[in-house]
């Protein structure tokens, strides 16, 4: 491959992630203002807002996954609950980004950038990694939500229960949900994509 075309590829996929990156950080930001249930001290279950950042680094990987993740994170600030500064970074900022570890996930490289549909590249990652990069990305966001509940919402916990059992609780509540709705969703959207591609060859 030439330098020229080195140059070119790379500019397209480029422009590719960053135009793709913004629809999918304002569709997920969307989907996070619709509130199945949303608990008393923060944290809610959505109809799958977590899905598009965990999309879009699977399509580009984890470098760009994390930089979506991080700037989803900062749209989460607004109308937070905000006890103090690390807090804030905890339940926000680091609880956010983590979902970019889903990138780590991705197919490889050059077998990303060889396909221009954004759509396709999700048909490289087979269906049971699908359930491994949900669960890997809620997991890496519960432990920070996790460290934060039990050291700025402890004192919330019922009287006689540790704060590592409320946080536990209380965090697990509405992550597992969202987890659950976010592996769906994916598991239907990886199907669709996969039947229409089936009838496009056929």
């Amino acid at each position: 491959m030439s330098d020229h075309t080195l140059k070119s590829s790379q500019s397209r996929e480029k422009l590719l992630a960053i135009s793709a990156g913004g629809i999918c950080i304002a569709i997920a930001y969307v989907l996070s203002l619709i509130h199945i249930y949303t608990m008393p001290q923060g944290g809610s279950v959505t109809p799958g807002s977590m899905l598009p950042i965990i999309f879009f680094a699977l399509c580009f990987g984890p470098g760009w996954g994390f930089a979506a993740a991080f700037v989803f994170s900062l749209l989460q600030l607004i109308g937070g609950q905000f006890v103090a500064p690390v807090q804030l970074i905890l339940d926000y900022t680091l609880a956010f980004t983590a979902l970019g570890l889903s990138g780590f996930f991705a197919a490889k490289k050059s077998a990303r950038t060889s396909e221009t549909n954004i759509f396709r590249r999700l048909r490289l990652v087979p269906f049971y990694r699908t359930i491994v990069v949900v669960v890997v990305s809620m997991l890496g966001r519960f432990v920070f939500n996790y460290i934060s509940g039990i050291v700025y919402f402890g004192s919330f916990a019922p009287e006689g229960q540790p704060a590592w059992l409320y946080s536990l609780g209380y965090n697990g509540t509405y992550l597992i949900p969202e987890a659950a709705i976010t592996i769906i969703l994916l598991f239907a959207m990886k199907g669709a994509i996969y039947d229409l591609s089936q009838k496009q060859s056929m």
